[in-house]
């Protein structure tokens, strides 16, 4: 089953990257599969916050796995945090791909950047959970500014919640690499993100 995924990636670094993911061969088997990039954000920039959040969730309908593309610096993209925390709120399958060892538009790799997936997670007690982050896996976990300390509404990825206090969402989610083998095997990734959240 092939499934519709939203990619979130850091634009103006890998947005050849980016391209090279999308167009892989499983996307140009399936054209009718609504696979879209985020880079439509782009064109609201200049809007104020809420107006963006807003834009992004639209963006984001009718998918049900967001891919996360990490680079070099996509893990302090806030952007991209809105997304994956967006994801986990509307219980959306979720993974990520590195993509730095893919070229840019002059053929040159990135340098392996942080997962985002350490530095997200979500914070549990008395059976609720809320979204929380922190700058580097060294720091402390804070709630994030975009959900505050708003309850989860739906937790599908794990069988029970996850344990009293903070977790990263890298014990949740998995994160592959982009290879020369990788456009056979991103159809597999997807399926099993989707699945994960009952979709």
């Amino acid at each position: 089953m092939t499934r519709r995924t939203f990619f979130s990636f850091h634009y103006n670094n890998d947005v050849q990257r980016a391209w090279v993911v999308k167009n892989s061969q499983v996307v140009k088997d399936h054209e009718d599969t609504g696979f879209f990039d985020s880079s439509a954000f782009e064109k609201a920039k200049n809007e104020n916050p809420e107006s963006l959040k807003r834009f992004l969730r639209k963006e984001m309908t009718g998918s049900s796995v967001v891919s996360v593309l990490i680079g070099a610096e996509t893990a302090a993209r806030r952007w991209v945090r809105f997304e994956i925390m967006q994801a986990v709120w509307d219980a959306r399958g979720l993974m990520g791909i590195r993509i730095h060892s893919i070229g840019d538009w002059q053929g040159h790799p990135s340098a392996v950047g942080p997962n985002p997936f350490d530095l997200l997670g979500v914070y549990t007690k008395d059976k609720k959970m809320c979204l929380v982050e922190r700058s580097n896996t060294d720091s402390k976990w804070t709630y994030t500014s975009d959900f505050g300390q708003d309850i989860i509404p739906k937790w599908p990825y794990t069988a029970s919640l996850p344990p009293e206090g903070s977790t990263p969402l890298s014990r949740f989610f998995n994160v592959h690499s982009w290879s020369s083998n990788a456009h056979n095997e991103i159809e597999n990734w997807l399926e099993a993100a989707a699945k994960q959240a009952g979709r």
